[in-house]
């Protein structure tokens, strides 16, 4: 099937299933803002967006730009968890894609969409990395040389490790998830949300 037809069939899934729920207590449940006069307004990947419960367009906000498919299908799957997400903090698990079902299956696919397109870019500047990190809403952690706390939607965070190479060992990236993500999103949409965050810091 086409990326271009997948997306499409996923989203009228999601909004299909949406449309049976009440939207409100769903964002209150999930750490968002209650929608006001039929729009949901919130922050996601560093931007401002809003969400048009009508039709469940998703745009940025103060543009009539589309977001990027990407993060529409995210944030409507987002919103199809039905359980509370506990807010995020120091002491939450951690886990790698690895421990995802099928990430060890899809790890090289993982790698080749986000990560490797990061270490490359970034190499041994962490200047640069922080400059591009400035593109989202991120809080620094003491992991690796350089490590971030990225706000993606919601409860949801993901944890960026960047370490400097050496005349041993090239530079490398981690990406670490709270496990509470298991029950929101399913292996491919957390590869989609790793390589989206990965490849807006290029």
């Amino acid at each position: 099937m086409p990326k271009t037809t997948g997306y499409e069939t996923a989203v009228r899934a999601a909004v299909e299933k949406l449309r049976t729920i009440d939207l409100s207590g769903r964002c209150a449940r999930l750490g968002l803002p209650n929608p006001q006069d039929g729009l949901l307004e919130f922050r996601a990947f560093g931007t401002d967006m809003v969400l048009r419960q009508s039709d469940f367009e998703l745009f940025q906000a103060g543009t009539h730009t589309p977001a990027r498919e990407s993060d529409r299908i995210l944030i409507l799957h987002y919103l199809l968890c039905d359980l509370p997400i506990p807010a995020a903090g120091e002491n939450s698990e951690l886990i790698s894609f690895r421990q995802f079902d099928s990430g060890m299956f899809y790890w090289e696919a993982y790698l080749s969409r986000g990560v490797r397109p990061l270490v490359e870019r970034i190499g041994n500047d962490p200047e640069l990395l922080k400059r591009n990190l400035a593109r989202f809403d991120w809080q620094p952690v003491p992991l690796g040389d350089l490590g971030a706390r990225i706000h993606a939607v919601g409860s949801v965070y993901i944890t960026l490790i960047y370490r400097l190479g050496d005349e041993e060992f090239p530079p490398s990236a981690d990406l670490l998830f709270d496990a509470g993500i298991k029950r929101v999103f399913p292996t491919e949409d957390v590869a989609v949300l790793a390589g989206r965050i990965c490849l807006g810091l290029l």
